[in-house]
C-alpha cells in the first residue's frame, strides 16, 4: 500500500494536498447529507424527534442554536444541501485528478526524453530499443492510470472514515458491526489484491519483451526474409505473446473475483447485520433505516477502496519502471568539462592513444594525423577499432591512454557541443524520420529557410530528385 501511496503523493508535477482537501471535504459534507436523514426519518415516522441517537440530539441542537426549527423542509434541506456540496467538491477533486493524469503521463515523458538526450553514448550502446519504446509509449499511459486509480482509492478511504465517524455517532453498536463486515470482507479477499500485482508486474515484463522483439525484427526484416527465418521468429512471437495472455487472464480474473466476491459477502453480512441490529440491539426502525444507509455505505466504500487499491497495484509496475529508467538515464549523464570553442584549420592528431571494451583491448598505441581540406581513409577487419576512433573524434568514448587534439589542442578542453555543431556525421546505415523532407533536413530547426535546405540538398547531389516530386521540400519520407 506504501508504493500505491508514494505515487499519489510523490508523482511529478501534482498538487497531492489540494486534492486530498477536496475529497475530505467533499466526504464530510456527504455525511452530513446522510447524518441528517436520521433526524428527518425520525420525525417522518414519528410525532416527534424523540430518539436516544446522539447523532439525533446533535443535529437537533445544532438547529436550535441556529434558530431554526427542525422541521420537514429544514432537515429535507440539509439533506440535500450535503448532498450537493459532496457532488460539487468531488467533481472539483476529480476533475483535478484527471487532468493531473494527463499532466503525469506527459511529465514523466518529457523528463524521460530530457534525461535520455543528455546520456552518454555508451548508455546506448547497452540499451534495447524496444524496451526504451516500450516505457515512453505504453508504460507511461499505464502510469497515468496509476495515479487515478491511488486517488480514487484515498478517495474511497476518506469516505470509509468519515462514515464510521457517524455512524458512531448513530450508533455505536451498528458502525462496530460494519466495520467488523468490512474488516472479514476485506481481509478474506485481499489474496486476490496481492495476485493482481504480480500479475501487473508480469504484464510489464512481458509486454516490454514483445516490444523489443519487434523492434527488433522490424529493424532486421530484410535480413529475416532473406534467410526465410521470418517463421521462426514468428514461433518465437507467438510464445511471448501466450506468456502475456496467462498474465493477462490472472488479472481479469482476479479483478471479477475480488468484484462479485465483495458483493455476495457484503449482501450476507449486511443481510446478518441488519437482523441482529433489528433482533437484539433494538435498533428503532428510523435510526435502522439511515444507520442502515450508513452500514452499506461503510461496507460498500470499504470494497470499492480495496478494488482501487488493486488497480493501482496492477498499474504500479509501470510507473515505477519509467521512474527507474528516468533514474538510470539521470545517473548516466554525460560529463564533458571542455570549455574553449571549437575550431579546426589545420589537423586532428592522435598520440598514442589506446582503448578497451571491457578489458578487452581494441586500439593500443594508435597515432593518426587528419589534415584538413584532405580525405583520410582507414580500413580494416570488423572489430579493429575504425568505428572506436571516430567515436573518440566525436567525444562519444575518451581514450583509456594517448591524447587526441585538434590544431594542438586537446579534444577535451573544447566544447563538446560547438565541436560536434561542425561535424557533418553519415553512419553506415542511414535512417530517415518519416516525417517531410524538409522536417528531415531540419531535424525542426526553425531558423534553416529554403534556400538553406536546397543548398543542403544540392551539395548531397538530391536536389534534381527532390526538384522533381510533385509536392518538393514537403513531401513524405521514411
Amino acid at each position: 500500500m506504501r508504493s500505491v501511496l508514494n505515487i499519489f503523493f510523490k508523482a511529478r508535477d501534482t498538487k497531492p494536498w489540494h486534492v486530498l482537501a477536496c475529497l475530505m471535504l467533499a466526504a464530510i459534507f456527504e455525511g452530513i447529507g446522510i447524518a441528517s436523514l436520521l433526524p428527518f426519518l425520525s420525525l417522518a415516522m414519528t410525532d416527534g424527534l424523540e430518539s436516544d441517537s446522539p447523532l439525533v440530539q446533535a443535529v437537533v441542537e445544532l438547529l436550535a442554536a441556529l434558530g431554526v426549527a427542525p422541521t420537514l423542509g429544514v432537515l429535507l434541506a440539509l439533506v440535500g444541501l450535503g448532498i450537493g456540496l459532496k457532488c460539487v467538491l468531488l467533481f472539483i477533486a476529480m476533475s483535478f485528478v484527471g487532468f493531473t493524469v494527463a499532466q503525469v503521463a506527459t511529465g514523466l515523458r518529457a523528463e524521460l526524453i530530457r534525461q535520455l538526450i543528455a546520456a552518454r553514448w555508451r548508455y546506448f550502446t547497452r540499451q534495447p530499443l524496444g524496451e526504451i519504446a516500450n516505457v515512453m509509449s505504453l508504460d507511461a499511459t499505464r502510469a497515468g492510470q496509476a495515479y487515478l486509480s491511488s486517488a480514487r482509492f484515498i478517495a474511497h478511504s476518506v469516505q470509509v472514515v468519515v462514515y464510521c465517524i457517524v455512524a458512531l455517532l448513530a450508533s455505536w453498536k451498528i458502525a462496530i458491526l460494519a466495520l467488523l463486515a468490512g474488516t472479514v470482507i476485506t481481509g478474506s479477499l485481499h489474496f486476490l489484491v496481492r495476485m493482481m500485482r504480480k500479475a501487473g508486474r508480469k504484464q510489464t515484463v512481458r509486454t516490454q519483451e514483445l516490444v523489443t522483439y519487434l523492434t527488433d525484427a522490424l529493424g532486421n526484416i530484410k535480413a529475416l526474409k532473406a534467410m526465410d527465418r521470418q517463421s521462426t521468429f514468428a514461433l518465437l512471437w507467438q510464445r511471448k505473446v501466450n506468456q502475456l495472455k496467462t498474465a493477462l487472464r490472472r488479472q481479469f480474473v482476479s479483478r471479477f473475483a475480488l468484484e462479485y466476491g465483495q458483493e455476495f459477502l457484503a449482501v450476507m453480512l449486511i443481510t446478518v447485520g441488519f437482523y441482529v441490529a433489528a433482533s437484539f440491539f433494538h435498533v428503532p426502525i428510523s435510526e435502522l433505516a439511515v444507520v442502515g444507509i450508513l452500514f452499506f455505505q461503510t461496507v460498500t466504500s470499504l470494497g470499492k477502496a480495496q478494488r482501487f487499491l488493486q488497480k493501482s497495484m496492477q498499474l504500479e509496475s509501470p510507473y515505477w519502471n519509467v521512474e527507474r529508467l528516468i533514474a538510470e538515464t539521470a545517473a548516466a549523464q554525460e560529463q564533458l568539462a571542455g570549455s574553449r570553442p571549437a575550431r579546426f584549420d589545420k589537423m586532428i592528431s592522435l598520440k598514442e592513444v589506446s582503448f578497451t571494451y571491457d578489458d578487452q583491448p581494441v586500439l593500443q598505441n594508435v597515432s593518426l594525423a587528419v589534415e584538413k581540406g584532405k580525405i583520410t581513409l582507414i580500413t580494416g577487419p570488423s572489430g579493429g577499432g575504425k568505428t572506436t576512433i571516430t567515436d573518440m573524434i566525436l567525444q562519444f568514448i575518451s581514450p583509456r591512454s594517448g591524447e587526441i587534439s585538434v590544431d594542438e589542442i586537446p579534444l577535451a578542453e573544447i566544447d563538446a557541443t560547438s565541436w560536434r555543431r561542425s561535424i557533418g556525421y553519415v553512419p553506415q546505415d542511414l535512417v530517415l524520420f518519416h516525417d517531410t523532407i524538409r522536417a528531415n533536413v531540419t531535424l525542426g530547426d526553425p531558423t534553416i529557410d529554403d534556400s538553406a535546405i536546397q543548398g543542403a540538398l544540392e551539395a548531397a547531389g538530391a536536389w534534381a530528385f527532390v526538384a522533381g516530386l510533385p509536392e518538393g521540400l514537403d513531401s513524405m519520407a521514411g
